[in-house]
């Protein structure tokens, strides 16, 4: 696609945003950009009206990796943290916060509320990542695993809600 565009003078980045709704609503999505420096900088102010941080992962197509890799380990996170968190209620406040655990801690100590939004999105990105990784020749090891029994506790749950 970049070169078709540089034939007609167009200058291309890729720049996948991670944060949702709220995030966007408030300014503060995280945009990960690739593309050439001069063209993400050119590009910085419109995303900062809805973004910051603005990233500038490296070339064109580094982008997009990035946010699969980020929502990749969000997910095995996610599993680690629901896990935890069955085990000792008030480690949100140590430590071992984070993002993951929050969403954890905000859905009631389960993936059950945030199954029917997430994770199809996540399940998608973890294929992904996955797919990747296996025409690269590299083993998905620990984190895809850990994205697995994630997304497993999000299908679980919602099947025995529905």
């Amino acid at each position: 696609m970049a070169d078709r565009a540089r034939t007609h003078g167009v200058k291309l980045i890729d720049a996948p945003v991670s944060g949702g709704g709220s995030a966007a609503a408030e300014g503060r999505l995280v945009v990960m950009a690739g593309g050439e420096p001069g063209t993400v900088a050119y590009c910085r102010p419109v995303h900062a009206t809805y973004a910051d941080p603005v990233v500038h992962m490296g070339p064109l197509g580094t982008g997009q990796p990035a946010k699969l890799l980020n929502n990749v380990l969000f997910t095995a996170n996610l599993a680690t943290a629901t896990d935890t968190l069955a085990l000792g209620r008030d480690l949100a406040k140590g430590s071992a916060g984070s993002f993951a655990l929050n969403r954890v801690v905000s859905a009631g100590g389960t993936l059950e509320r945030l199954a029917a939004h997430a994770e199809p999105l996540l399940r998608k990105d973890v294929r992904l990542v996955t797919d990747v990784a296996a025409a690269a020749g590299a083993e998905p090891d620990i984190v895809p695993s850990a994205a697995g029994a994630a997304l497993a506790l999000m299908n679980h749950q919602r099947s025995a809600v529905s």
